[in-house]
């Protein structure tokens, strides 16, 4: 059997070029997603983590983009990443869905969703009709989708373009509230549980500056 540092070289021989961390990055989100549905599938709701804020926040059926937009993101971090700081990453992300699965496990929350039928958009009704026949209420806190996002933007920040990593993931936890699949306090968990693992897997890991090309602290 492979010894951890066996697995370690491997993972980072595995994961050497663009297309490796790529299929690695595809193989990670089937996986995880995988528990993601059986939990969603199998927990009744037991609180309720609305605020008055959250009804106040409108439905905006055309943020779906930007939403759905988290499933591009890996893949791009995927590309900007070198092999050695991708493979740790791999293993935050993999810490992240742990403690959002323990969440949803410990907080079982179901988000009030409006009626499919409230969309005047034929195209965006069958967008949402589709997603919400898949992905069932449940899941909440904290959410991953906002958890895994920041994550890997407090990674790419320092990078060429950093701001827009950072704009991008604010942009998908906002979408996550303007699609109506989160709560406000799902939105603060889930950047609770990014720095968490940011600071675990990263405290000690040198970053290139965007200016200087020095290593500076994260």
């Amino acid at each position: 059997m492979l010894n951890s540092r066996a697995m370690l070289e491997l993972l980072l021989r595995l994961n050497r070029r663009f297309a490796g961390r790529l299929a690695t990055t595809v193989g990670v989100l089937v996986g995880t997603f995988q528990c993601y549905w059986w939990l969603n599938a199998n927990l009744p709701p037991r609180f309720d983590l609305s605020l008055p804020v959250d009804a106040a926040i409108p439905f905006l059926p055309w943020t779906y983009v930007v939403y759905t937009s988290f499933f591009v993101f890996p893949l791009v971090a995927a590309w900007a990443l070198e092999a050695d700081e991708y493979v740790r990453m791999l293993g935050a992300v993999l810490a992240v869905n742990a403690l959002c699965y323990l969440g949803f496990f410990l907080f079982t929350s179901h988000f009030p969703r409006p009626p499919v039928e409230s969309i005047a958009s034929p195209y965006w009704r069958e967008q949402f009709r589709v997603m919400w026949s898949q992905d069932l209420p449940g899941n909440t806190f904290p959410s991953l989708h906002v958890a895994v996002t920041v994550l890997g933007a407090l990674r790419l920040r320092h990078r060429r373009g950093g701001w827009l990593w950072m704009a991008w993931a604010a942009l998908i936890s906002l979408s996550t509230l303007t699609v109506k699949q989160h709560f406000v306090v799902d939105v603060a968990g889930g950047v609770a549980v990014a720095l968490a693992a940011h600071a675990a897997f990263f405290r000690r890991w040198p970053v290139a500056a965007p200016v200087s090309g020095q290593p500076v602290t994260p």
